[in-house]
Order: structure tokens, then sequence, then C-alpha cells
């Protein structure tokens, strides 16, 4: 299937370069005579006999910067310099310069983040700033001279690094998950356990790696969990609760935990009930009233006291 793919990409590019040709108006010249036929039939027959090789598969992480190079010797007579940007499901971009002229054109490009690193008559460079998905592809650089024609291809692989979060649901269970990374991460556990996991791929070529696993019956505290990715590798390790106990064990401690609180239920109750009775009794109790006749009695006495008190001090 790459075989295929490759073949039709080189024979495109074949097409792209002639038509480029034409655009420029490009007529080969000898040194005795004015516009040659045959020299152009010759090129032409070149562009077709281009051996196609993948030189290099190229891996960069998301948001960085990637250089591609071209034909790394001393040029001599060039001719042309010819990109071909072939992205999933795009129509080619082709990013040609003419030495004779030094001009460069551009058919289908309209990616401002890839640009040629420095002026083309320097060197055919080519180089993408904040590298995304949508940049995986292949990158083609041809090199057209009257002795013939240099082809060097890149095929550049976008990684992403996923986000990962670890958590426990309190009976035993941990989860771990490494969300929209690209490719798929890869995860494990020490200590093991009985574990499973489920892979989600998105629309843009992420996958989603959830690893469940359970320590049911081990007596495991702590767990860690470890993932293993081309973007670098992370831990994470989290404390589990306790875990569920076997049926029959549960079972005791169940009855056991009920016997209890229904005991300080009840003596709550009991509590409750006397205090609640102490209050209506208390609150019901007949209050002392003061004796009138006491009181008027000892006014009575008082007074006479007084009288007799003064009565003497006048005699």
């Amino acid at each position: 299937m790459k075989v295929r793919s490759l073949g039709k990409m080189t024979s495109t590019l074949g097409l792209w370069i002639i038509v480029l040709l034409l655009l420029f108006g490009y007529t080969a010249e000898s040194s005795a005579h004015g516009p040659s036929s045959s020299a152009l039939a010759q090129e032409q027959a070149h562009l077709h006999s281009l051996n196609f090789n993948v030189a290099t598969n190229v891996s960069v992480q998301v948001d960085t910067k990637i250089v591609f190079s071209c034909y790394t010797y001393s040029v001599k007579n060039l001719l042309m310099a010819v990109w071909e940007i072939l992205h999933r499901d795009k129509i080619t971009c082709v990013m040609a310069y003419r030495s004779d002229k030094n001009e460069t054109k551009e058919t289908n490009c309209s990616n401002e983040r890839i640009t040629w690193e420095s002026r083309p008559d320097w060197n055919f460079t080519l180089q993408i700033h904040h590298v995304t998905i949508e940049d995986d592809g292949y990158y083609t650089c041809v090199i057209a001279t009257p002795e013939g024609n240099f082809q060097y291809v890149h095929q550049l692989n976008v990684l992403v690094p996923p986000e990962i979060a670890l958590f426990t649901d309190g009976n035993g269970t941990a989860v771990c998950e490494a969300s929209v990374g690209k490719p798929a991460a890869q995860i494990s556990w020490v200590p093991e356990g009985y574990c499973f996991s489920v892979n989600e791929t998105h629309g843009n070529r992420t996958v989603t790696v959830k690893s469940i696993c359970h320590w049911n019956g081990l007596n495991e505290t702590k767990v860690t969990c470890f993932i293993s990715h081309l973007t670098g590798n992370k831990s994470l390790s989290i404390e589990l609760l306790p875990s569920c106990p076997n049926h029959s064990t549960s079972l005791s401690l169940n009855i056991g935990l009920c016997v209890v609180l229904s005991l300080i239920t009840v003596m709550g109750l009991i509590l409750i009930g006397k205090s609640i009775c102490y209050r209506i009794c208390k609150s019901q109790k007949p209050r002392s009233t003061p004796n009138i006749n006491m009181k008027e009695e000892e006014l009575y006495v008082n007074y006479m006291k007084s009288v007799h008190c003064e009565n003497e001090s006048k005699n």
C-alpha cells in the first residue's frame, strides 16, 4: 500500500515540476543556439525517471519547530529547486525556486507556518513553525540540474503528549487515563493487579487510553501507574482506600455494626425520654405563694411597736 502511495506521489511530483517549468517560462539554452526543444524533452525525461526513496522518517513534538534539509552538496548549474508537500486529505502544495531569474512561486500553498528557512538562493531548506497534527505527511525536495535530478523525501510524524490522570473509586479499584495522545500511550501498574484497557481514537488521530485495575483481596494500599510515550515517560501514585473484604467477613462486620448502632440508638432514645419527662415534671410543680395573713400580722405588730415607742417618748 505504501509503495503504491509513493509511486503515485512520484508521478504527481513529476507532473507538478513540468507545470512549474511551463509557468516559469523556462527554456533550455545551448551555447551556440537558441531555445532547444530537445533539451526540454530531455529534462522532462529526467523528471519521469526519478527514483523515489524515503530518505528519513522524522518525529517531532507538537508546537515545536522542524527543519527539512534538501540536497546538501554543492549544486552546479542549478535549474530549479522544488518542495512538494503532501498532507492527509489535502491538495498537494508545491514551492519552487528558479535560479536563473532568482524567482520563487507557490501553488496550492496556504499554510503560512511553512516557509523557506532563508533565501532559496542560499539554501533550499524548508521549515515549519509551531508544528500541528495537520502537518503530518510527506515533504519531498527535488533539485533539477542539467546533469540530473536529485530527490530527498522526509516523512513527518507529529507527536502529541497525552494528558494523564489517576483516580480511585474507593473500592480497591484505580483508573489511569492518558488522554488525546499521539500515538497511543502504554500503561502499566506496580504492583500488578487485575487490569484491562480501553482505547478511544478521536477524529484528529489522537488516542485516549484508559486502564482500569482491581486489587481486591491483595491487601495493597498504594499503587503506581506508569505511562510510556514517545514524548516522555511519566508516573503517578495513589493511596487506595480500604478494599472490600470477603463476603463472610463483610457480613459479620455489617451485623456487628448494626448491633452497635441499635444499642446506641436505644440508649439515646432513653436519655432523651428521661430528659423530656424531667422537664415536664419540673414545669408542672406548684410554686409557693406568699402567706398574705402572715405579712399583715407582722405589719400590725411593727405598727403597734412604733406607737408604743412614740408614747413613751412623749411621757
